[in-house]
């Protein structure tokens, strides 16, 4: 893992880029939990998955800041391809085919994407690197349709799941033994979802009726 500038305020537990970028908003379809309020945040999502060095977010702060309006513009797209993403995996996630309309915005990306792969010599043998122009503000987009295009592609797409929890919307990929991941992470909603169990429990036992939040 690279350096990081600061402490980490996206939670990456999707398994995938590309979940991991549908994940910056939960809560859906109320969406109350918005990661992304604008292109610098898309900047330090980027940072913090690796897909920019510090050097590649600093340039594209600076570009940001000479050009708002085209850095506005990359937003959208980033937000719409990140709808995209979700409604694509979501569906599978419930044993749906994804929406032709999405597929085919999905692909309409593609060229621009793929397109900016290299192949470049490295100490042993030959990796891919990402080319095109430096200062391309939506340069970070592109390892995600490309993580998008080869997870809908691979087996593990029928891995794909939702979080079990009823406020939250997460999507992952259950690389669990047997298959039974419910949660998008155990820490949070699977520990939440235990204490919910526990307390209606004990209201239950204590003839105390439980709150309409915790039923």
């Amino acid at each position: 893992m690279g350096e990081t500038e600061e402490n980490p305020e996206f939670e990456l537990s999707g398994g995938a880029l590309c979940l991991d970028f549908a994940n910056t908003i939960g809560d859906r379809p109320r969406c109350s939990e918005e990661k992304l309020g604008g292109y610098a945040d898309l900047l330090r999502w980027g940072r913090q998955t690796e897909i920019l060095t510090t050097g590649e977010r600093r340039r594209l702060e600076r570009l940001a800041r000479r050009d708002p309006s085209a850095a506005d513009r990359v937003f959208g797209h980033a937000i719409a391809l990140r709808e995209t993403i979700y409604r694509i995996f979501a569906r599978l996630a419930r044993g749906e085919a994804p929406a032709t309309e999405d597929l085919e915005s999905l692909n309409s990306r593609l060229p621009e994407a793929l397109g900016r792969l290299e192949i470049r010599r490295q100490e042993e043998g030959f990796d891919w690197r990402w080319g095109g122009p430096p200062e391309a503000l939506d340069r970070l987009l592109w390892p995600v349709v490309r993580s998008a295009a080869e997870l809908l592609t691979s087996r593990e797409a029928s891995r794909v799941c939702e979080c079990a929890s009823e406020t939250c919307s997460w999507l992952f990929v259950d690389r669990s033994r047997n298959h039974r991941r419910r949660w998008c992470d155990m820490a949070t909603c699977g520990n939440r979802a235990k204490a919910r169990r526990h307390y209606r429990r004990r209201c239950e036992q204590t003839g105390k009726p439980a709150p309409a939040s915790e039923r």
